[in-house]
């Protein structure tokens, strides 16, 4: 608890005696989970599980086939039984908005005699907001916008409750931490990152067989794939935007799927000129999903909100219904509206 100040650790003193005095529960994390939302949930529930409490895992999307190899994966469920049993706590990782818990979340809120939310993301549509139009439970919120990954609450969670660390959460643990950090490149990266990875690979993680697991089991359809969207790089203003696209056709040629573009973004943010990159995905006409990153000084969470996406200051995105090429015309026209206000500025 030492690693973190005062207000912080207040917040999480309180989750931790949420979930250690809940009857039973039910953890879930956003819609199209990522490796820090089921590795933080499936570090948290293998806890729960070995501490013979009762715990359901529910994701509303079937865990990526990259993501199968993490520990306890065949627990999750994709339903859950409605109406919820009686004083149930829902503990929500690495999410903090309702809709993207997908489907059922009005249920589940509505249902929970409890709400958890472990998350460390920019954009905030707190649980408890009445003006949603859901009648919503007691919530503690539990969120950190500075803090890496959703994996390292999870870590100070299960330390605060004083539970063994096994070797399968530590595994979870260390995929939840090295997927937010890009394998500790990115800009959130810190000491308390590594101290984290050390502690956890102390207990078990295998760095090697995560990180082969993440980042070099990859399917020929996936590759195939990179070669089409790759050819569609191209730069804007002034060489400071870079965009790629990936098309439906692309995808029926293919045979990829939407879980294979993961950081496809990243092959043109790394380009030397690039301040803000942008990857418009299309697997199927007229839904559209654009994952927006940035390498030092552009916010594009703020940017992915009025689109009614969200994310990190360096890492966000969200998805609308409609035509690419519009979506695409009336986001770099704000972008290069950014820049243009920021030069203004400086002058």
């Amino acid at each position: 608890m030492t690693e973190i100040l005062p207000e912080k650790a207040k917040m999480l003193k309180a989750a931790v005696k949420a979930i250690d005095e809940a009857d039973r529960l039910l953890l879930t994390c956003h819609v199209k989970p990522d490796g820090d939302a089921l590795g933080s949930l499936l570090g948290l529930g293998l806890a729960l599980k070995e501490a013979g409490r009762e715990v359901t895992l529910f994701t509303e999307d079937p865990v990526p086939d990259t993501l199968r190899f993490l520990p306890g994966s065949h627990y999750l469920v994709n339903e859950v039984v409605n109406p919820l049993p009686e004083k149930t706590t829902l503990v929500i990782l690495d999410c903090n908005e309702p809709h993207r818990i997908g489907r059922q979340a009005q249920v589940l809120i509505e249902q929970a005699s409890l709400i958890v939310i472990l998350d460390h993301h920019l954009s905030q549509a707190p649980f408890c907001d009445q003006k949603q139009g859901i009648k919503y439970p007691h919530c503690i919120n539990c969120i950190f916008p500075d803090i890496f990954a959703a994996g390292a609450i999870v870590l100070w969670v299960i330390k605060g409750l004083g539970w063994p660390i096994t070797e399968d959460i530590a595994t979870n643990l260390y995929a939840a931490i090295l997927s937010d950090t890009g394998c500790f490149r990115h800009s959130n990266t810190n000491e308390t990152a590594f101290r984290m990875a050390v502690e956890l690979v102390a207990h078990g993680a295998s760095p090697y067989a995560v990180a082969n697991q993440l980042y070099q089991n990859y399917s020929l359809c996936r590759q195939h794939l990179l070669g089409l969207v790759l050819r569609t790089i191209e730069v804007r203003a002034r060489g400071r935007v870079g965009l790629l696209q990936a098309t439906p056709d692309m995808f029926r040629i293919s045979g990829a799927t939407e879980h294979d573009t993961d950081d496809f973004v990243g092959h043109v943010r790394c380009i030397d000129t690039v301040e803000v990159a942008v990857f418009i995905k299309e697997v199927y006409s007229g839904q559209v999903s654009v994952s927006l990153r940035s390498k030092s000084f552009f916010n594009v969470a703020k940017l992915a909100k009025e689109f009614g996406g969200g994310g990190h200051f360096n890492a966000a995105g969200f998805r609308k219904t409609g035509s690419a090429a519009e979506i695409r015309a009336i986001l770099l026209d704000k972008i290069k509206a950014c820049f243009e206000d920021s030069e203004t500025a400086d002058a």
